[in-house]
């Protein structure tokens, strides 16, 4: 298994169990995707290293379930 998978999995154990299921429902939902061959603009690349750089030192996080969830219950139908 390559170091950074190996990495993120050692995060998401830290994770409350909500959020763990959250990180395992988007990574299934990867894995049996057939959009997964897609090649990004080199200013997408740049947005996912940023992003990789800041989870990476806890200077962002992906947000929860419930504030996705809150999120979606204020926006307008």
């Amino acid at each position: 298994m390559p170091k950074l998978l190996e990495e993120a999995i050692d995060r998401l154990r830290e994770l409350p169990e909500e959020e763990q299921d959250a990180a395992a429902d988007a990574l299934f939902a990867y894995i049996s995707s057939d959009d997964r061959h897609y090649t990004l603009r080199p200013d997408q690349a740049a947005d996912v290293r940023r992003i990789r750089n800041g989870l990476r030192s806890r200077t962002t996080r992906l947000a929860t379930k419930s504030e996705v969830d809150a999120v979606r219950n204020k926006a307008p139908a």
